[in-house]
């Protein structure tokens, strides 16, 4: 089934602008490695940094969200600092077969807004990508999920001393009652940008799991996410908030748990 993948499959139906429909997949994704080869430098970010975009991995960080403004100002499809909804359904109706072009003009819709909750150009464009890449006709697995958490991981671990044997089991329901590991778990949701103002924040939490989550654990996970929305305000430090809030959206709800 259809999907929107990341950078290289976003772009591929707003590259008539410099490209003929004739190209295959395989010359359109070559084109764009000189595109990513500009773009990375430009914005400090490495392979590590951007090179799974197109399997999910988004890293919530500042230079690959410019990034991937860089990548679509360098085809074109960026007017006033947003992604222009009326060039990118242009290169729809040229570039794509009659059966899935109303399916990805319909995600296209549905996503160009999320860009306007942003002031940020950078941020706006990311969050639009993202969306993108989540939305229907099929949704991110749970596996995909997972992908796009590594390097929250692999970054917050870091930042937080801590090791595997602490923090690779709290999807399981092994919560660790030691400070580090507390704050590891805001750190990942400070990544995910669900932490406002130095507090968890409701709103943006629903809003990762509308775009995020597969559509069989999203009413399941908003559900747990309302049961567990006070527990932070019994705490006033932001890594015992954190840790309490997840370990009560874990024991609510299980099996539709995920975490980095």
């Amino acid at each position: 089934m259809y999907r929107l993948r990341g950078i290289s499959l976003c772009v591929f139906f707003i590259m008539n602008i410099h490209f003929s429909h004739e190209m295959s997949r395989e010359q359109v994704k070559k084109t764009m490695t000189l595109v990513k080869n500009q773009c990375m430098p430009k914005n400090g970010v490495t392979n590590d940094d951007v090179g799974e975009i197109e399997q999910g991995v988004f890293i919530e960080e500042h230079n690959v969200m410019c990034y991937i403004s860089c990548i679509f100002k360098s085809i074109q499809v960026v007017r006033n600092n947003r992604l222009d909804k009326d060039l990118i359904n242009r290169q729809i109706d040229v570039l794509y077969p009659k059966d899935i072009k109303d399916a990805v003009k319909t995600s296209v819709s549905k996503c160009f807004p999320v860009q306007d909750l942003y002031e940020d150009p950078c941020e706006g464009i990311f969050y639009a990508t993202r969306c993108l890449y989540a939305d229907n006709p099929a949704n991110m697995t749970r596996q995909q999920l997972k992908n796009s958490s590594k390097m929250l991981k692999k970054s917050c671990m870091g930042k937080n001393d801590v090791t595997e044997d602490l923090v690779g089991d709290i999807e399981k329901g092994k919560f660790i009652e030691e400070r580090n590991v507390m704050c590891y778990i805001a750190c990942i949701y400070q990544m995910s940008q669900i932490i406002k103002n130095n507090k968890l924040n409701y709103e943006a939490s629903v809003k990762q799991v509308d775009m995020m989550f597969p559509p069989e654990m999203k009413d399941a996970m908003k559900a747990s996410i309302e049961k567990c929305k006070d527990i932070s305000k019994k705490y006033k430090d932001i890594c015992e908030a954190s840790y309490w809030t997840a370990k009560c959206i874990y024991e609510d709800n299980p099996k539709n748990f995920i975490f980095a």
